[in-house]
């Protein structure tokens, strides 16, 4: 095995790992992540750690379905950041914040997947009356490995913008 594991991507590495764990159709595994409590992993760098530690991210989650079935071959299957402009109506429980700091909506980034043109959320996160996409200012396709580099940067660029014309400064925003 050690010559193939040469050869073979990381993202391959890690799609055998999970076959291996039990899981035999990308829709279990999207049904299994989703199902899983929202909580950071621990060993962030470790891409299995949703399934080792039962709990991730939107992020976390999606990465991993991405990196999955990109190493599988399903480059169709695009890990997607989309900012939004997050609020009580598609983020329930946000709303006593954004009324701490007056405003009713600021920008967030979000993770998802993009199959065949359709945007697909995995994260299991509670769904608002108002869906996040219906308000996105901008999509992203990253490769999974960049992701934990490039979200934090998309976001703070887009709270950069937005802050001045909100009285805020880009730190408060952040924060």
């Amino acid at each position: 095995a050690s010559h193939r594991s040469a050869l073979a991507s990381p993202s391959t590495l890690v799609a055998e790992a999970v076959l291996a764990l039990g899981f035999s159709s990308f829709d279990g595994l999207g049904r299994h992540l989703a199902a899983l409590p929202y909580g950071r992993v621990v060993r962030s760098g470790d891409p299995l750690a949703v399934l080792r530690e039962g709990r991730g991210t939107g992020s976390s989650k999606h990465q991993l379905l991405a990196t999955v079935a990109q190493g599988c071959g399903h480059f169709e299957v695009m890990l997607t950041v989309g900012l939004y402009a997050m609020s009580e109506a598609n983020t329930p429980g946000v709303g006593a914040v954004l009324a701490a700091a007056s405003v009713d909506a600021i920008p967030e980034a979000r993770c998802y997947l993009t199959i065949d043109h359709q945007r697909i959320d995995f994260s299991g996160a509670p769904r608002g009356r108002a869906s996040p996409f219906a308000s996105l200012a901008a999509e992203y396709f990253l490769a999974p490995e960049v992701l934990a580099e490039r979200k934090p940067q998309l976001h703070r660029q887009a709270l950069a913008q937005w802050a001045p014309a909100h009285g805020l400064s880009e730190q408060a925003a952040w924060d």
